[in-house]
């Protein structure tokens, strides 16, 4: 990689943690950060809704590349709680942006499917968002701020990201853990997206910002799929029972956050600027099932 110092902030997280595991085998030197209020202590403590704790970061580290990968992604408790979700989200994306211009460094931030309202997805970049719920409103928040203060910038919009994390919160790993305890568990069968395999994203953005892309890019994976149709896929590569399966309407689970039902990006835009291959969910999937057996070997 060209730069092998980058910054990723924070690497505790799933794709924190795995962007920190290429750039590793890419022979970058990343450093570890992490939230103190949160996070097991692992490198550099940093709170984002901190001004003065990211300039303190970044004066220790002097990084040309940050990535942005922390954030507050748990779209119920957005919902309920609008102010600490803008303090996260949109202040902490304004802090890092403001200390990469005083820096000179190329900001990478994660965005997601949720900034579209999901009524005639798949969507490209140039397709216009209309988030339905707090955390979509945050997430293109903190796009349009970067995107007016920086000129050097790349914004990663993805969704439905799974994969091996030490605490296995991702949708994939909480369900795999239920089907192996024989517990059943509600699936909607109406919200379709694009599950992305968190190792080829990782892999897919460590390549842009090598080859030293700008803009936006819909970083996911290549099938667009509902989370039931999914979630049988997921059945089928672990052996589980995929009659523990409850096939659910997003109305029925009564969550708090509207969720774009039909939503999902579209990858032509990536596919001819990265060199890395887009996995579809077979392949992601089996991928993350060696992943996981070598976890446990």
């Amino acid at each position: 990689m060209a730069d092998l110092t980058p910054l990723v902030i924070t690497t505790t997280g799933l794709v924190g943690s795995t962007l920190a595991r290429v750039l590793h085998a890419s022979g970058a030197r990343p450093e570890d950060t992490y939230y103190p209020a949160v996070d097991t202590p692992r490198g550099i403590p940093v709170d984002i809704t901190s001004g003065q704790s990211v300039r303190s970061l970044f004066e220790k580290t002097r990084p040309k590349t940050v990535i942005l990968s922390a954030a507050l992604t748990n779209v119920e408790y957005c919902q309920e709680n609008r102010d600490a979700a803008y303090e996260v989200n949109v202040k902490g994306a304004r802090n890092v942006a403001e200390a990469c211009l005083a820096f000179g460094a190329k900001l990478v931030f994660f965005s997601s499917d949720y900034v579209f309202d999901g009524h005639d997805g798949p969507y490209s970049e140039t397709d216009v968002p209309h988030p339905l719920s707090v955390y979509g409103e945050t997430k293109l928040a903190g796009e349009s701020l970067i995107r007016d203060m920086l000129a050097d910038y790349l914004i990663i919009r993805t969704t439905v990201v799974y994969g091996y994390e030490q605490m296995g919160k991702n949708f994939c790993y909480r369900l795999i853990n239920t089907l192996k305890e024989r517990r059943r568990i509600n699936v909607p069968r109406d919200q379709v997206g694009t599950p992305t395999y968190a190792y080829n994203l990782a892999q897919i953005v460590a390549d842009l910002i090598d080859k030293k892309r700008t803009g936006i890019y819909n970083v996911v994976g290549r099938d667009l799929v509902d989370r039931y149709e999914f979630s049988k896929r997921v059945c089928e590569v672990f052996g589980l029972d995929a009659s523990l399966l409850n096939a659910v309407t997003t109305e029925e689970l009564r969550q708090k956050a509207p969720r774009p039902l039909r939503a999902g990006l579209r990858t032509d835009k990536v596919r001819r600027d990265s060199s890395i291959s887009v996995m579809g969910v077979d392949e992601g999937l089996k991928a993350f099932k060696r992943e996981l057996d070598g976890k446990a070997s």
